[in-house]
C-alpha cells in the first residue's frame, strides 16, 4: 500500500500506517477520508467525523502525495531512474490540518492520520479493505482530490471493499425528502447491503429513511417506440409497488424507530433519484441491478448520480470475504 510518510504530532492523534491500524484488530474498520486541502476535502473529513462520531468509530486521515517521479541520469545513462517521494512540510501539514477539523466536529474522536506516496485510487482500493468506509470529497486540486475528477470516483466505488462516500455541497432545499436518508431499490440481493447501510445512516441520524423504487415501461420498435397495446398498466404499477413494499419489510420490523416512506416512480432512475435526493441528508446507490433499473446501481446512473446529485453520494457494494 506505500510507506507512511507524515512524522508530525497532532494533540490526540496518532501518526500511523493503515496496516498497522488493521492488525490492532479494534481499529480495523475506522472511518477512511481523503486529505488534498481543497474546500471539497474538507467537507469530506467534516462528514467523515460526524460520521464516525455517530457510529463511535475511530477517524483516519489519509494524504496520498505524488511520486514516485523520474531522475533524469547524467549522460551516458539511459534510463530514468524512479525516485520515491519524500515527506514534505506541506503533507504534514495537510494531515494536522485535517486532525483540527475533524476535533471542531467531535473533540473526543480518535484520530490518527499517514502520508502515503503513491497513485490514489490503489492506495484508497487497499485502505478499504480493513475500513469501515472510504470519504473522498466531489472534486479537488490535490492528488487524493483527483480520486474524484471526471468518471474515476465510480470506479474507486465500483472495486472498493467498503462503502465509498462521494462528499459534495448540498443543492436545492425543500424538496419532499428534506433531512432524510434517500435509498435506491430494485429487489435485488445486491441492494440489499446499499439498504442496510442506508439503515444505519438514518437511524444513527434519527432522519428518515426514503426508498425509491424506478420503473419503466417496455416499447415496441415495431410500433415506432410506442407501448404495446396489450400492456397492462395497472399490473406494472401494482408489481413496482408490491416490490419495493417486499423489499423493505423486513426493515420496517427490524427498525420501528425509523420513518420509512416508499416512493414508486414511473421513468429514468436518474430523474427519479435526483427528485428524490434534493434536500436530502444523504443518497444510498447499491453495486448492480436487474435490467433497466441496473442504472440504480453502478453504471450509467450512478456516474450520473456522483457528478450531479445534489447531495453526498454512498456507494455500497456487499463486503466479500478477504483471503486469508
Amino acid at each position: 500500500m506505500g510507506s507512511a510518510c507524515w512524522t508530525g504530532y497532532v494533540e490526540g492523534a496518532v501518526p500511523m500506517s493503515f496496516s498497522e491500524m488493521a492488525a490492532k484488530g479494534s481499529r480495523a474498520r475506522a472511518a477512511v477520508v481523503g486529505v488534498d486541502g481543497t474546500a471539497e476535502g474538507e467537507r469530506a473529513i467534516r462528514w467523515a467525523a460526524h460520521d464516525a462520531a455517530r457510529l463511535g468509530r475511530p477517524l483516519h486521515l489519509l494524504h496520498v502525495c505524488a511520486g514516485p517521479t523520474l531522475v533524469y541520469p547524467p549522460p551516458g545513462l539511459s534510463l530514468p531512474v524512479a525516485g520515491a517521494p519524500r515527506p514534505t512540510t506541506h503533507a504534514a501539514r495537510l494531515i494536522t490540518d485535517a486532525a483540527v477539523l475533524a476535533r471542531q466536529v467531535c473533540a473526543g474522536l480518535d484520530i490518527t492520520g499517514e502520508t502515503i506516496g503513491g497513485r490514489p485510487i490503489p492506495i484508497l482500493l487497499a485502505a478499504s479493505e480493513h475500513a469501515a468506509t472510504v470519504v473522498v470529497g466531489r472534486r479537488g486540486m490535490g492528488e487524493v482530490g483527483a480520486v474524484v475528477a471526471g468518471s474515476t470516483a465510480v470506479d474507486l466505488a465500483e472495486h472498493a471493499a467498503c462503502p465509498v462516500v462521494v462528499v459534495r455541497e448540498r443543492r436545492g432545499v425543500g424538496g419532499p425528502n428534506q433531512g432524510r436518508v434517500v435509498v435506491g431499490v430494485d429487489g435485488t440481493a445486491a441492494s440489499e447491503a446499499a439498504v442496510a447501510f442506508a439503515v444505519e445512516q438514518a437511524a444513527v441520524r434519527g432522519a428518515g429513511l426514503t426508498a425509491v423504487h424506478a420503473y419503466q415501461l417496455p416499447v415496441d420498435p415495431a410500433l415506432g417506440g410506442t407501448l404495446p397495446g396489450y400492456f397492462d398498466l395497472g399490473a406494472r404499477s401494482q408489481a413496482a409497488q408490491r416490490l419495493l413494499s417486499e423489499a423493505m419489510s423486513g426493515w420496517r420490523e427490524r427498525c420501528p424507530e425509523v420513518d420509512l416512506r416508499l416512493h414508486v416512480e414511473l421513468g429514468g432512475p436518474v430523474g427519479a433519484l435526483k427528485r428524490a435526493s434534493t434536500g436530502a441528508e444523504l443518497l444510498v446507490v447499491g453495486t448492480g441491478g436487474r435490467g433497466t433499473l441496473r442504472g440504480l446501481l453502478l453504471g450509467s446512473v450512478s456516474r450520473a448520480m456522483v457528478h450531479h446529485a445534489p447531495c453526498p453520494v454512498a456507494v455500497v457494494r456487499p463486503r466479500t470475504p478477504r483471503a486469508r
